[in-house]
């Protein structure tokens, strides 16, 4: 043998045996579905004209033909290709299903029997049949109502072909007593029908299998620790195979000598904040054996501190049920940060409950969000000239502060007092961020930053002229008075002289 051809066989047997190797890879398919190969029908009431292999309407039954007065039955053959199930297999149970589109007008029964030699579609006739099996392999009621499926049970046969015990020829359906009789036929689709969407017309052979312990050998799965309900998803060598639920044992079948990788989610999630966890979540098989997943839960712990460099917290992530974590506070309880601004430890708070206590260590035994704060608070400082100011102090940040003054107006100082002159209020200056007039007396402002609020005042003369035009008024008055009483005096005096 030359060096060329050595080459290509070895070639050839390594191309095989990864194929064998892909194909083992994979679990046993627990159901298979074919379609046929080849169908037809034969008609007795055109014995040699009728070729029916490419009509898409299989007839079986009695029936009779009005126009040209002729009794006759149909026969249907039909043959599916069982060399495409894998072998190392068996055959559990094996039904053919027609879809019924012409329906009799009474119930019929309709037997299968075997067929035993070669029969082509394009050419077959009522005269050239092929020989069949005289004993039934199985029987099933046609009703009369169109558009539902018939069903056989063929099992015996397709074990036969499966396992070489007989030639693959087909099926054939016929009515189980052919007589003279009118509308006791029954129309199935054939596979030249164009079903478009309507898979279930199509005519075909579900298979049910199981491996064969002679060529196979299982290994059992199991997971635990998810709830019931949960799911994992389970591979065989890389390659999505079915999921796993708690409790309940998986078979996965395989060729014998073969070794495989069975594997199973990493993570499974469950409610929010809360996933299950396998570490070993891969393991290998080369023959029988029995493996559990045990998966173990995780919180999802959230940490958050503000500001976030006065805190020592471990990062934010996923922790084993029952972790203890560390944490501290570096910041003082009150901390200037400038002029009229401060920080105020707030407290800690565990899943948005403020906790009377400070802690050093938190317990993650569920979805847990830890809080560190400060909160950040600003000086109000109220000033006015005159009266009475209220309303200094320090603020939370975007809070709302109140401030007032006493009184409306007060007495002027000095004389222009004496004689009513006054100091009006008139509006408050400082800040952007009032809220209403600041022309009101009771005032508030949104303390976004440390804020200073006066008074402004104007003085009101309106009392002061009044007063001294008054005042003139009566020096006038009195100064006319003291003139006419002097008069009077000296009129007096000369009369007694």
């Amino acid at each position: 043998m030359s060096r060329k051809v050595l080459f290509a066989l070895l070639l050839l047997m390594g191309t095989l045996a990864q194929s064998l190797s892909i194909a083992s890879a994979q679990t046993v398919a627990t159901s298979m579905t074919l379609f046929p190969t080849a169908d037809n029908y034969a008609d007795s009431k055109y014995p040699n004209l009728g070729k029916y292999g490419r009509t898409t309407i299989l007839y079986v039954g009695n029936s009779y033909d009005h126009a040209q007065n002729i009794w006759g039955s149909e026969r249907i053959y039909i043959r599916f290709d069982v060399s495409a199930v894998p072998r190392g297999r068996q055959i559990a149970q094996a039904v053919l299903s027609l879809w019924q589109f012409y329906a009799p007008a009474t119930n019929q029964t309709y037997e299968t029997h075997r067929v035993l030699d070669d029969w082509d579609e394009a050419t077959e006739n009522w005269d050239t049949q092929p020989s069949w099996q005289p004993t039934k392999t199985s029987e099933a009621n046609a009703p009369a109502q169109t558009g539902v499926a018939v069903t056989w049970d063929i099992t015996s046969d397709v074990r036969a072909w499966y396992s070489g015990q007989a030639r693959n020829c087909g099926v054939m359906i016929k009515v189980q007593k052919e007589e003279r009789a009118v509308d006791a036929s029954s129309g199935f689709y054939s596979r030249e029908y164009p079903v478009d969407t309507h898979e279930e017309w199509r005519p075909k052979l579900i298979l049910s299998l199981e491996p064969d312990p002679a060529f196979t050998y299982y290994a059992t799965m199991m997971v635990t620790g998810l709830p019931n309900g949960t799911m994992s998803s389970m591979s065989v060598d890389g390659r999505a195979s079915g999921s796993l639920s708690a409790g309940v044992e998986e078979r996965v079948f395989f060729d014998r000598g073969t070794t495989h990788t069975i594997g199973v989610s990493s993570f499974v999630s469950g409610p929010d904040g809360v996933r299950y966890r396998c570490d070993l979540n891969e393991t290998h098989v080369s023959s029988a054996a029995s493996h559990i997943f045990a998966y173990s839960i995780e919180y999802l712990a959230t940490f958050s501190t503000e500001p976030s460099d006065l805190f020592a917290t471990p990062p934010t992530g996923w922790y084993a049920s029952g972790t203890s974590v560390s944490v501290m506070r570096n910041g003082a309880d009150m901390i200037s940060v400038a002029p009229g601004s401060r920080l105020i430890f707030d407290g800690w708070y565990l899943n948005s409950k403020k906790l009377t206590t400070e802690p050093t260590t938190v317990i993650v035994d569920g979805p847990i969000t830890l809080q560190g704060r400060y909160r950040t608070e600003y000086y109000l400082n109220v000033t006015s000239p005159f009266g009475n100011a209220s309303g200094s102090g320090w603020y939370t940040k975007g809070s709302t502060a109140s401030f007032t003054i006493s009184s409306a107006s007060v007495p002027a100082e000095g004389l222009f007092g004496l004689l009513g002159m006054k100091r009006s209020f008139a509006r408050w200056a400082g800040s952007d961020d009032f809220l209403g007039a600041p022309v009101d007396l009771h005032g508030s402002v949104v303390m976004n930053r440390s804020t200073e609020i006066e008074a402004i005042w104007q003085d009101d003369y309106s009392s002061l002229i009044t007063n001294v035009a008054i005042l003139f008024v009566v020096i006038a008055v009195l100064g006319v008075a003291v003139t006419v009483t002097a008069r009077r005096r000296r009129r007096h005096v000369g009369v007694r002289h």
